[in-house]
C-alpha cells in the first residue's frame, strides 16, 4: 500500500514524494529509486523540517504510535485503516489530534469512491425517503495465509471493518451487532481460531436494520456491494465488471470481475489521497479524521467480539 500511495502522490499537483522510510532499508531504497526521492530512516523522516505530512501505510499495531510522532512533529498524517490495534491506542491517536490541532486522514477509500459519494449525495437530500435497510457484501479473492492471518485481529477488524465505516458513512452509528460465521472454505482455520466466513445484523441508531456478509474467498473475483434501502427508493452499489464488456459463446455469457481492491477501488484511492493533500494545504479538516476512524474501529471490534462470542454486542460498550 506504501508504494501505491507513492506512486498516485506523484501524480498530484503541489504534491512531492520526498523521503521513504521503511522498516526494511532495502525496500526503502529501491521504492525511493523508482520515485526520485531519498531513503532515510523514520527518525530522519519525523525530524525532517521540510515535510509538510506523511502516510503512513505500516503494520496495523504501528499505526498509532507512529501517527502520534507524526502529528507531535507538527506533520499531517494519512493512515491506513484501521486507526490503531485497540480502542486505548485509538483514543491515544485522538487525544493527540486534539492536543496538536493536526490534521489526521484515516484510509477508509470507499468514502471517495464516485459510486458511495452519489449514493450519499442521494441519501442525504432526501430521495431515498427514511431510510430503512442497509446490506453489504465483501468477499475478497483469495484468504491471506495464515500467519498473517493470525495477527490481523479477525475477519471484521481486517477486511469487513470497510463496509462497517461504509454503513455508518451511508445510514449512520449502529447501535448493536450479532455475527455468526465459520472457517468454511479452508475448515484448517478452525485450529488457529480463524473465519473465513461471517455474517452480522446491524441495528442503527435511526432504527434502521442492516446485514453483512464477508468471506475471504471468492473464486469469481473481488465481490464489492452495498445496497440502501429506503422508503422512497433503493441505492445499490456494485460492479459487476472489470470492463464493460461481456463476451457470448456457446453456453451463455463471461465477463470480468475485478481481481482485487487495488482494480476495484483505483480512482477512490488517487481521490482520497488528494482530497487530503488539497485539504492539508489549505489549511481544512479532513475527513475521515481521526475520530471516524475510533468509531469504525469499535464498530468492528463489536462485531469480532459478537462472533467470537455468540452474544449480541453493544458497540458502545466495547472499550
Amino acid at each position: 500500500m506504501g508504494q501505491l500511495h507513492a506512486a498516485r502522490l506523484q501524480r498530484l499537483p503541489n504534491v512531492a514524494v520526498k523521503l521513504v522510510a521503511d522498516a526494511d532499508p532495502v525496500a526503502a531504497a529501491n521504492v525511493a529509486r523508482a520515485l526520485g526521492a531519498e531513503p532515510v530512516s523514520l527518525d530522519a523522516a519525523v525530524a525532517d523540517d521540510s515535510v509538510r505530512a506523511v502516510i503512513i501505510s505500516s503494520p496495523t499495531p504501528t499505526h498509532a504510535e507512529l501517527s502520534i510522532r507524526a502529528l507531535e512533529a507538527g506533520k499531517a498524517v494519512f493512515v491506513e485503516k484501521p486507526l490503531a490495534h485497540d480502542l486505548e491506542a485509538a483514543d491515544r491517536t485522538v487525544a493527540a489530534v486534539r492536543a496538536t490541532g493536526g490534521q489526521l486522514q484515516v484510509g477508509f477509500q470507499r468514502r471517495y469512491d464516485p459510486a458511495y459519494q452519489e449514493a450519499r449525495r442521494q441519501i442525504d437530500t432526501g430521495q431515498l425517503g427514511r431510510i430503512e435497510g442497509f446490506r453489504g457484501v465483501g468477499r475478497d479473492t483469495r484468504a491471506p495465509p495464515v500467519s498473517f492471518l493470525a495477527t490481523s485481529g479477525g475477519i471484521f477488524l481486517d477486511m469487513g471493518i470497510h463496509d462497517l465505516d461504509a454503513a455508518r458513512f451511508l445510514v449512520g452509528e449502529v447501535e448493536e451487532v450479532y455475527a455468526t460465521g465459520g472457517a468454511i472454505s479452508d475448515p484448517a482455520l478452525a485450529e488457529h481460531g480463524l473465519y473465513d466466513t461471517a455474517v452480522a445484523t446491524l441495528k442503527f441508531a435511526s432504527g434502521a436494520i442492516g446485514t453483512l456478509e464477508v468471506a475471504l474467498n471468492s473464486v469469481w473475483g473481488y465481490d464489492i456491494r452495498t445496497e440502501v434501502v429506503g422508503s422512497q427508493g433503493r441505492v445499490s452499489i456494485d460492479m459487476e465488471s472489470r470492463w464493460h464488456l461481456k463476451r457470448y459463446g456457446p453456453y451463455g455469457s463471461v465477463q470480468e470481475r475485478p481481481p482485487d481492491f487495488e482494480s476495484r477501488f483505483s480512482d477512490a484511492y488517487l481521490h482520497e489521497l488528494e482530497a487530503f493533500a488539497h485539504n492539508v494545504l489549505a489549511g481544512r479538516p479532513v475527513a475521515p479524521d481521526a475520530e471516524d476512524g475510533r468509531e469504525s474501529l469499535r464498530l468492528a471490534m463489536a462485531a469480532q467480539q459478537s462472533l467470537e462470542t455468540g452474544k449480541v454486542v453493544r458497540s458502545s460498550e466495547v472499550g
